[in-house]
């Protein structure tokens, strides 16, 4: 698992081949199979394949314009009302084990955030409201990001652990 883990990167160019219906099941599989705070299992994903959606889909944020390219982008929503505290923290971890399945698979991935700050001046309200529309997602789910999925154009280029000096023992 740390090889796929320290093989995960961030892939924004992919080829045209499709991801085969096995591997996304795989994929999905590993998502849901994420922890989450007392067994609520908050989330929903929705699949999106549909060439003009995932064209849209690109336009909704700034850094998402190679989800038109990718074959597969994967949209993680949650239930906050079931879980109002932890649904964020629960929607990250299937998110997270869905990208590290996608590299044990050789496939790529990236996470586009959507959800942003809950005040009038932050841009995630807006994101939200837009992916909303597009895909028809109830107005009480809220969308947590984006994942692009698909064969890589080219070598993905991992980056290294981040430096040890974060993990503190015992205390700071």
């Amino acid at each position: 698992m740390l090889d796929a883990i320290g093989r995960r990167c961030s892939v924004r160019s992919y080829t045209n081949e499709p991801v085969s219906e096995e591997d996304l099941a795989q994929i999905l599989e590993a998502a849901l199979s994420a922890p989450t705070a007392n067994n609520v299992r908050p989330w929903h994903i929705v699949v999106v394949t549909d060439a003009d959606r995932r064209a849209r889909l690109s336009q909704v944020h700034q850094w998402a314009s190679f989800c038109a390219q990718s074959p597969v982008v994967l949209v993680f929503c949650a239930d906050a009302s079931r879980q109002p505290h932890w649904w964020i923290e629960d929607s990250c971890a299937a998110l997270e084990n869905a990208m590290i399945q996608a590299t044990e698979l050789g496939l790529g991935t990236c996470w586009i955030g959507i959800r942003g700050g809950e005040g009038r001046e932050a841009p995630g309200p807006e994101r939200e409201r837009l992916v909303r529309e597009l895909l028809g997602i109830p107005e009480r789910i809220r969308v947590l990001g984006l994942v692009s999925l698909g064969h890589p154009s080219g070598e993905p280029r991992p980056k290294p652990p981040g430096p040890m000096d974060a993990i503190h023992r015992e205390s700071w």
